[in-house]
């Protein structure tokens, strides 16, 4: 085990910033924490890094007590890397020499020789006599990330890191950032925005709500049982619905959801109003194809047909509610069309 924080409660004024946040890494495992703006990400990053005082709860590393509420180290006496979204490379020092840095108490030829391996592990050897201001955001991006590396630190705290990169080399340098971490062998905190990124950094991912923890587990669990609205849309691409409780099925304003495909937690009561997530790819549509009534009973309308890069889909009304359904590529279906929904196969789980 390397890095554990337990109970970590944190106030800005009157204001619960986080309550009660505890987890634990593994070594070398990499944890992403994603929430939505002001849920406590970056405040719990700052608290693990020294720079936030802790007001409660407490760090360990390795089993022994890093700090504690009253005794807070800063961060160059904590052995920790941190890479935030801005870089923070020194501007007045070459490449070569923003990656050497903290490693001062090494003889010089073996602090060349760890910034040499260091620059060709990113590829940019050929730029180490440069300043900062001269590289993309790219290249500042893994300057960052390998100086934070070169002191070998136990635990890597990584805010935001890829944010102010385009999205084509966001993906690249999140693969090869999450490939270096791994062959250092680094414990990794990362706070994102992007739940894409969360799933394809994290071995596991906390979710923080208004500075609780809802959920904290693997990409694939988050993704199968969201244990929270948030989750449902935000990682797990399900649609909010209220249903009502009956017999066999879930009373929905697009249709009836068999009992059985839902994925609940607990007894469910006759009559109960729930709030479930729908997979949208997992409901079918009809009333449009060859042999399809032409005005199918409990239609809705259409408002729009859109395709995403992967599929067709079909923004279906009820009411005042929407619901996005995906579509055949050759279906005759267009916006202004009536449909019904058939909920056969879809798949649905009930948030806790």
């Amino acid at each position: 085990m390397s890095i554990q924080l337990t109970s970590i409660s944190h106030r800005f004024g009157t204001h619960q910033v986080l309550s009660d946040i505890s987890l634990s890494l593994a070594d070398g495992e990499i944890l992403c924490i994603i929430g939505p703006s002001g849920s406590g990400k970056s405040t719990l990053l700052r608290i693990a890094a020294g720079l936030e005082e802790m007001q409660s709860g407490e760090i360990a590393l390795d089993g022994q007590r890093l700090a504690r509420a009253g005794h807070s180290p800063p961060p160059e006496q904590r052995p920790v890397g941190l890479v935030f979204q801005d870089h923070a490379l020194f501007p007045h020092l070459t490449v070569a020499q923003n990656v050497g840095f903290g490693l001062h108490n090494s003889q010089p030829a073996e602090r060349d020789r760890r910034v040499k391996d260091l620059l060709n592990s990113v590829g940019l050897a050929d730029l180490a006599a440069r300043y900062p201001d001269t590289l993309s955001g790219g290249q500042q991006q893994r300057i960052a990330l390998i100086r934070a590396l070169a002191t070998n630190p136990r635990v890597m705290l990584l805010d935001e890191p890829f944010a102010s990169v385009d999205t084509p080399l966001r993906r690249q340098l999140r693969q090869d950032a999450r490939q270096g971490l791994i062959q250092a062998g680094t414990s990794t905190i990362m706070v994102t925005h992007d739940p894409e990124e969360a799933m394809a950094m994290a071995d596991r991912i906390l979710v923080l709500v208004d500075g609780v923890a809802v959920q904290l587990d693997t990409p694939e669990a988050l993704w199968k049982s969201p244990a929270h609205r948030f989750i449902a849309e935000t990682i797990a691409g399900l649609q909010s619905v209220r249903g009502l409780v009956e017999a066999h099925h879930i009373v929905t304003p697009f249709g009836e959801l068999p009992l059985a495909n839902l994925r609940h937690n607990g007894n469910l009561a006759i009559g109960e109003s729930i709030e479930l997530g729908i997979r949208g790819s997992t409901i079918a549509v009809t009333g449009f194809e060859d042999g399809d009534p032409p005005q199918p009973r409990n239609a809705y309308a259409v408002d729009d047909i859109r395709f995403d890069g992967m599929h067709w889909t079909a923004l279906v009304r009820s009411g005042r509610q929407q619901l996005r359904v995906v579509v055949s590529p050759k279906s005759r279906l267009r916006s202004g069309d009536r449909v019904a929904l058939r909920f056969t196969n879809a798949e649905a789980v009930v948030y806790n």
